[in-house]
């Protein structure tokens, strides 16, 4: 029954790209099919596949050959069908299968693959560009025919179909949400964890059989190659990359994970997994179990995972969290003076730590080759700061790029610590540009006038430096002055092996238009008022799931800031946290809906937004303790010494002592005078003076 060669002539005149699929199965026929989601099989293609099978089922290809989109129902829970009923709208043609239907919108640029589920289990998918779909009258594995509810595909016109509802899935998650409130959705960009039941299955059947892990993860893809189409493990819309040993190894051991003390980065290519056992790497499960609670950067969807897997795969030492930063300065960098959120726009201060040689650079230069590919090269400012004049001078022909300044950590240290006039008056400028990006900075003002003056200025920093140059820079002066506290740092690992990049490559073409329509995009016309000047803005909305979520994030930020009463160092972090989660989630939601007009900030957005932030913060209180502290100790301690080798061999007395470090608590006092006894730097000695007996600090 050769069921192409029967309808591929009526879908074709109709206007939709079909294909062959094999009989009774949902894998296509042929090879390199996703081509024909782009672009049309010609007639002769056409006559070669309707007169080369015996037996075949037919297929219409989705996205932009076709024009059509299609959402599929794959769930007969009949509270959730209900509910989807609800949210999802009647359509002119509807396709009935044995689980559910699938419904065809009009297709257009900028509408992208997406599911949605409850508790791991699919309940809705939107299939668009690089999906294809089986249709009537082709015959399912079960041995059932596909049929239409009323008319065929074939009778209407793709530019006739209904319009595609463009709040589709983050109104359904919402109302899931709502209704289920116990709903463990897992978001579609996200790893797989349980999504693919056929899969969850072989896979503990495996475990049960089979002591190799390798033998293990190979069976895996062997099943997922036979049994779905397009394989799981190679669908990029799904992982990011189509590399199947990887993607298969993250797969097996997200099923093991509850009895395995390692998470492993999907951003990692594998090509021998080793499962982690109690000692493998010196740690007991205890110490494993301590070190789990340490907070992880979440994966990135939309545009930002693009990008961020761009830079893995073409650096010679993979440091997740640098491609983490790096694919964040330059979403917020296009974002630039477009969009707001609660208050708050776009623009960061990333700062990227380890040692020299370690993968800092990679980062940084292949989001300059980006912005170049892109054509926005104009974004890109400064490799460093020579003066004040130069950070501000520009920003009213420029008031929006950004500034990438490899080995930062002399720059920092220079502005945090003073000396020149201009380095004393950087970290103002700096921390003044950070807070007026949704208001206006007033520059400076100078013998030919007003200099530097720019209304919401979108000065975004991507810095890198060693640990030495972060101790270096990180004082309790820069933190107190707010300047720190405005950047998120990454911390990098320095034991990561190099590898070969044998075939670098460019950012691919389609990921490259969204970066060029988001750096195109125009705000909405608003009410906003600058300096008497009218400001163009679209202010992000936010689904009520995410709302609820932003109280709670709020509430503990702001617990934790009360109970940071009289830390001076600290309190001027944390009393940002909440401000930087609300920047990250409003990146993250235009990094998933690029070509929206209006973004929506879901709750996926704002968990992205807190576990960034948790991360930071984690590594932040470990760098105050051993950077800012422990600085700030020996500061102290050198100051004190300092005074002391001044008195030279007269020595000073407790009270002289304490009258010229009057800046100095007194139990910091004393333990510096503790430090330095302790260290054999000075003496406490008696000294004999015209028969009085006095005693004094001298220096040895």
């Amino acid at each position: 029954m050769n069921l192409y060669k029967q309808y591929a002539k009526e879908f074709t005149e109709a206007g939709y790209s079909v294909i062959p699929d094999k009989f009774m199965s949902k894998q296509p026929a042929i090879k390199g099919w996703t081509n024909y989601c782009n672009n049309k099989p010609t007639e002769q293609e056409i006559e070669n596949w309707s007169n080369t099978f015996h037996k075949s089922n037919v297929a219409v290809c989705l996205g932009e050959a076709s024009g059509i989109v299609a959402v599929d129902l794959d769930c007969v829970d009949p509270a959730i069908v209900a509910l989807v009923e609800r949210v999802v709208p009647q359509t002119k043609i509807e396709k009935v299968g044995s689980k559910g239907w699938t419904r065809f919108f009009k297709w257009h640029d900028g509408i992208e693959t997406d599911k949605v589920t409850h508790n791991g289990n699919i309940v809705l998918e939107v299939l668009s560009t690089k999906k294809k779909t089986t249709i009537p009258p082709s015959v399912h594995p079960s041995g059932s025919s596909y049929t239409w509810k009323g008319e065929s595909l074939a009778s209407i016109r793709p530019e006739e179909l209904d319009a595609f509802p463009p709040l589709l899935i983050p109104t359904l998650k919402m109302e899931i949400n709502k209704q289920f409130p116990d709903s463990k959705e897992v978001s579609y960009n996200k790893i797989v964890q349980g999504r693919n039941d056929a899969l969850s299955k072989e896979c503990a059947r495996l475990v049960k059989e089979e002591n190799d892990h390798l033998i293990i993860m190979s069976k895996l893809i062997k099943f997922d190659q036979a049994n779905h189409e397009p394989p799981l493990f190679t669908d990029v819309n799904e992982f990011g990359n189509d590399h199947a040993p990887t993607n298969a190894g993250v797969f097996f051991f997200n099923h093991l994970r509850s009895y395995n003390n390692k998470r492993f980065n999907a951003n990692q290519t594998y090509e021998d997994i080793i499962l982690p056992t109690e000692g493998s790497e010196g740690k007991s499960r205890s110490e494993a179990s301590e070190n789990s609670n340490n907070p992880e950067l979440p994966k990135p969807e939309g545009v930002l995972a693009a990008i961020m897997n761009y830079i893995l795969k073409n650096s010679y030492i993979e440091q997740p969290s640098f491609a983490f930063s790096a694919a964040l300065s330059l979403i917020a960098t296009l974002s630039g003076r477009k969009f707001e959120f609660e208050g708050v726009a776009p623009n960061l201060y990333l700062l990227n730590v380890a040692p020299s040689g370690s993968g800092k650079n990679a980062p940084q230069e292949k989001i300059k080759e980006v912005l170049i590919d892109a054509k926005c090269d104009y974004l890109l400012g400064s490799g460093d700061y020579v003066s004040d004049a130069s950070l501000m001078d520009g920003l009213p022909e420029s008031p929006v790029r950004l500034d990438i300044i490899d080995e930062a950590g002399g720059m920092l240290k220079s502005v945090n610590r003073g000396g020149a006039t201009y380095n004393a008056k950087m970290a103002d400028i700096l921390a003044e540009l950070y807070t007026t990006s949704t208001s206006i900075f007033l520059g400076r003002q100078t013998a030919e006038g007003n200099k530097g003056r720019a209304l919401r200025p979108n000065v975004n920093l991507l810095c890198s430096t060693t640990p030495t140059g972060l101790s270096e820079g990180v004082t309790v002066s820069a933190i107190e002055k707010g300047l720190m506290g405005r950047f998120l740092i990454f911390i990098g690992e320095g034991d990561k092996k190099a590898r070969r990049v044998e075939h670098p490559t460019r950012l691919d073409s389609a990921t490259i238009g969204k970066l060029q329509s988001l750096a195109a995009y125009q705000p909405e016309k608003s009410d906003k008022v600058i300096a008497g000047h009218t400001q163009d803005v679209t202010m992000i909305a936010k689904t009520d799931s995410a709302n609820q979520m932003l109280q709670q994030a709020f509430e503990y930020f702001d617990d934790l800031r009360i109970k940071s009463e009289g830390d001076d160092v600290m309190l001027p972090i944390i009393s940002r946290l909440y401000q930087q989660m609300l920047k990250i989630t409003m990146i993250h939601a235009i990094s998933r809906q690029i070509y929206a007009q209006k973004p929506l900030v879901d709750h996926n957005d704002v968990t992205f937004g807190y576990q960034t932030v948790q991360y930071f913060y984690h590594h932040m209180k470990d760098i105050i303790t051993k950077c800012v502290f422990t600085n700030k100790t020996e500061q102290n301690a050198q100051k004190v010494l300092n005074v002391i080798v001044k008195a030279k061999d007269e020595g000073l007395s407790k009270r002289q002592l304490t009258r010229k470090t009057r800046y100095l608590k007194k139990k910091e006092r004393n333990e510096v005078i503790e430090d330095l006894l302790e260290a054999d730097k000075i003496e406490y000695v008696s000294l004999k003076n015209e028969g009085e007996i006095s005693y004094v600090y001298r220096s040895k």
